[in-house]
């Protein structure tokens, strides 16, 4: 077979453009071309250059080219030539690479110096063979020679299956960064072949997640947080950055199908809002949404909607995934508030967020659980905190039953009662008072609560003669509920209270004097509510803000007027006590919600202006020391 002699001249090719990038379907992609990806073909001698048009979207771009090509670089081109070759044929690659992008290869090729007819080898395809990063199908390249024989080498990541006339070709799924190399073709006497072969980076599939998964938050406090982080389908080839921010650019929708706003940008705060998953691992830390709750208006649904962009790294987002949007409510301030005696010896704390106004805002400002007690251990001499099954099983269950009242704004008291012995809330010493309290305050400390409330019933006499104890009197237990908040705000790092059921010697408690310094009521007490059927009245420097205007019995079928509503919204009082709620019937007492809802629904058009919304669920109570959790359906 004749073969041509080699031309001096540069065989032109035809351009395709190569689009590199790191998929990204939120941001814009930096992309690398350049306008051809064919063997640069060069003959021995007295060649012309080539021009190689360069385009990117990165800040700058640059080549790396072995030292027997000539190359001069201008802004958007380089322009190759290659020496004279004195000896055998010549093969390798350009490359052009840029920030962020997958580099490009572009082979070149130079024939040997040679004075005759020389073999041939030549392959099906000089275009680069391109991966992605799993889940590939083979390609099939034909090899053509005069020769006895040819070979091939491949980069270790390749696998390829040589036939006589042809090499099929595949890659291993690629874990990490994108890969560049060629196979390089080889025959005797024959300029070898070079054919570039790239794979894509591995792209892990990020998702945004709300780590406090709820419809609606209810802030009662003037600062409210909420928690996400990024995780990846797959661990990261390299290091994800991450950002996040609030898109105040779309409408909301509330659980009522009511357009709420955006909170204000400048109220929210991240914990970091660039967040950082290192190379190998799959998820973000846990990132804070921090709202300055005072820019919020009382009452209004406001919306927090979280975005989640890809700044860098192997990584893509999709729309669905890239968003959390909480959705928060500042509880408006009550001029009444709603405090209920749970008998947790019958009822199910969990029943108390069944009962909403039409709005979804809980009916109940807050629960006494009903009730631990205080004891005297006559043989170890010491007074000490006695909880019944029921209330200690609610105590240790306390994220089940307790603390989804608290999410919900609700606060949740431990009721304090006397236990038929020496033992009572009125006749501790003041050293005694201290000592108890300690131990009081750190049960609430340890249990998430809001603080107690105490009841001056059921206790004998004291031992006048022992360390403990003093006379009945309300000076005792004056100073016992000072012990008590004092305790509390040392030991809880939220805000905690004291309140009183005036009863037995908790009637118009003295101011408490200590070391000559006098600590007046309203330092020790935050409320105080009457027996069934009375009102509380003001004494020392309490308000009526801090009085209850009814103490209504509701398992005796006790009820509140219209009338009485109205009195005491008229005369200032803050609070409306109930006592013995029940809407299951399930535990000792019989079921009394629908009386009950008789009554709260003209609590809420007095005091509110609003309906009770209908409850949907009913919590049970299953024996001594057991609650359910599952909600029922209210038949």
């Amino acid at each position: 077979m004749k073969l041509s002699l080699l031309k001096n001249t540069f065989i032109a090719l035809l351009v395709v453009f190569i689009y590199n990038s790191c998929t990204d379907k939120i941001t814009d992609t930096p992309k690398l071309l350049v306008s051809t990806t064919h063997s640069l073909e060069f003959a021995a001698n007295n060649n012309q250059e080539a021009v190689i048009e360069v385009e990117t979207t990165c800040d700058s771009w640059d080549y790396s080219a072995p030292e027997w090509v000539i190359t001069n670089k201008a802004e958007n081109s380089l322009i190759v030539n290659v020496t004279d070759n004195k000896g055998e044929a010549r093969t390798d690659s350009i490359i052009f690479t840029a920030k962020g992008v997958t580099p490009v290869a572009l082979c070149i090729t130079q024939s040997a110096h040679i004075d005759s007819i020389i073999p041939s080898l030549s392959v099906s395809t000089t275009h680069s063979l391109q991966f992605a990063p799993s889940n590939n199908e083979e390609a099939v390249i034909d090899v053509d020679t005069n020769c006895d024989n040819w070979e091939y080498t491949a980069p270790e990541w390749v696998i390829a299956n040589k036939t006589e006339n042809t090499l099929i070709v595949n890659v291993t799924d690629n874990e990490g960064e994108a890969r560049t190399d060629s196979i390089i073709f080889t025959a005797n006497g024959v300029a070898p072949v070079a054919l570039c072969i790239t794979q894509s980076a591995h792209i892990s599939e990020a998702k945004l997640n709300n780590l406090t998964n709820k419809d609606l938050h209810d802030i009662t406090s003037d600062t409210w947080s909420g928690e996400v982080n990024i995780t990846l389908s797959s661990p990261a080839s390299n290091d994800v950055v991450v950002a996040l921010s609030i898109n105040d650019q779309h409408k909301h929708i509330d659980i009522t199908g009511e357009v709420c706003p955006v909170v204000p940008v400048d109220a929210i705060t991240f914990s970091q809002q660039e967040v950082v998953i290192p190379q190998g691992n799959s998820q973000s830390d846990n990132i804070a949404i921090m709202v300055d709750a005072t820019q919020l208006t009382p009452g209004t649904t406001y919306a927090v909607p979280v975005y989640a962009t890809i700044q860098s790294g192997n990584a893509t987002i999709a729309e669905e995934s890239s968003k959390v949007i909480f959705l928060i409510k500042r509880k408006a301030e009550r001029s009444i508030k709603q405090v209920v005696y749970l008998e947790v010896n019958d009822c199910n704390p969990l029943n108390i967020l069944e009962y909403n106004l039409t709005d979804g805002t809980p009916f109940f400002d807050a629960v006494i659980l009903f009730a631990a007690n205080i004891n005297y251990d006559s043989d170890n001499d010491v007074v000490y905190l006695h909880n019944n099954p029921n209330v200690q099983a609610l105590l240790d269950n306390s994220d089940t039953f307790l603390q989804p009242l608290r999410e919900r704004g609700i606060k949740v008291y431990l009721g304090l009662l006397g236990n038929h012995d020496a033992a009572g809330l009125a006749q501790l010493s003041d050293w005694g008072a201290e000592q108890w309290a300690q131990s009081v305050a750190e049960t609430c400390r340890q249990y998430k609560l809001d603080g107690v409330n105490l009841d001056d019933e059921y206790s004998k006499s004291p031992i006048v003669d022992n360390h403990w104890f003093t006379q009945r009197s309300a000076k005792a237990g004056a100073r016992l509920a000072y012990e008590l908040k004092k305790a509390l705000s040392e030991k809880c790092d939220w805000p905690t209270e004291v309140s009183i059921y005036e009863y037995g010697a908790l009637y118009e408690l003295p101011e408490v004097t200590i070391d000559g310094t006098t600590h007046t009521q309203s330092e020790f007490i935050d409320f105080i509510v009457a027996d069934y059927g009375g009102r509380s009245t003001p004494y020392g420097d309490l308000t009526y803000a801090q009085c209850s205007g009814a103490s209504i019995q509701l398992a005796q079928g006790r009820t509140l007027t219209d009338r009485s509503a109205r009195t005491i919204a008229s005369q200032g009082y803050g609070w409306c006590m109930w006592f013995a709620f029940d809407p299951s019937g399930t535990g000792g007492a019989k079921n009394n919600r629908e009386h009950s809802m008789e009554q709260f629904n003209v609590a809420a058009q007095v005091f509110y202006k609003s309906f009770m919304a209908q409850p949907t669920y009913v919590y049970n109570k299953i024996g001594e020391g057991n609650y359910d959790a599952t909600p029922h359906p209210i038949q």
